[in-house]
């Protein structure tokens, strides 16, 4: 495959001419960006494509409605090839109400070929002497205008995936294990999403949180349930709002004073002049005592 230039589709006009040509192309390549590092509503930020002529790098947050690609999706007659399929179809039926057919997931395919590894970094090493540049991997992919080399690293997750599909099923074919293969990719097609659930008892799976003291662990839970709400309120990733490990620390050392936080190596600098510090010494005296001795 060539190595030219990425289309970049953030306008009505291109998205037009992108469906135009995408018409065209008996399979393509199909790969997401998401900003699930920073956000806690996250959402589809770029739709990477490929065909076997061009790369198409798709904002969907600058073009809003992309129902029309949808077809594209949907259409049984187009293969669709991703590289571990499930979050990318999770990820566009959530955000879209997308009906994906005809999936071939080239994840899928190393695993029943006995590949070492699964990852497409090191299959693309492996296999076509090429290595993926992951600097802009955890970027904020929501954030515009997008720079060229985002553009450019995005790309790079489908570019290769029609070539390494064609290998693989050659080789699939040549251990008769081809069908199985497409039979297990199909099925990523009809995968229920699943809301995000918070449960507050997992609070309990936090490492450390078995060696607290009973009154660490009602003090724990507080905090667990305060940065839900948090990270609810500010659409950040939990751990964006304070860590698991910063959640130990101040129910193991539960500081009594806004400069005892100082002490707590993790602690947002930001909360110490704001409310948010006091309000956390609050939640740390309600939930030292019993309930029974705290309302008296």
């Amino acid at each position: 495959m060539e190595f030219s230039s990425a289309v970049l589709i953030e306008n009505r006009r291109d998205f037009s001419t992108f469906l135009q040509e995408i018409e065209k192309s008996a399979r393509v390549a199909i790969d997401t960006e998401s900003n699930s590092f920073y956000a806690y509503f996250n959402r589809i930020c770029l739709i990477q494509v490929s065909t076997s002529e061009r790369d198409y790098v798709i904002d969907p947050l600058s073009l809003g409605d992309i129902q029309a690609f949808g077809q594209v999706l949907a259409n049984p007659e187009v293969e669709k090839i991703f590289h571990a399929a499930s979050n990318d179809i999770a990820g566009l039926k959530r955000d879209f109400n997308f009906t994906m057919r005809n999936v071939f997931d080239t994840s899928v395919a190393a695993k029943m070929l006995g590949y070492t590894q699964l990852g497409l970094a090191p299959i693309l090493k492996e296999l076509f002497g090429v290595s993926l540049d992951k600097k802009w991997q955890r970027c904020d992919w929501a954030k515009r205008p997008l720079k060229n080399e985002q553009i450019e690293y995005a790309r790079f997750d489908t570019h290769f995936l029609i070539p390494l599909r064609d290998k693989q099923v050659a080789e699939l074919e040549e251990s008769c294990l081809l069908d199985a293969a497409r039979e297990t990719s199909e099925k990523l097609c009809a995968q229920q999403i699943t809301k995000k659930q918070f449960r507050p008892g997992d609070f309990v799976h936090i490492y450390g949180a078995q060696s607290l003291d009973l009154a660490g662990k009602r003090v724990l839970k507080a905090l667990y349930l305060f940065r839900e709400k948090e990270a609810r309120r500010r659409d950040r990733a939990p751990f964006r709002v304070l860590t698991n490990e910063t959640l130990i620390k101040i129910a193991l050392q539960r500081p009594k004073s806004v400069q005892d936080f100082n002490k707590i190596k993790g602690m947002p600098r930001v909360y110490l002049s704001s409310n948010v510090a006091v309000h956390l010494l609050e939640i740390i005296r309600k939930n030292e005592e019993p309930e029974d001795q705290a309302a008296k």
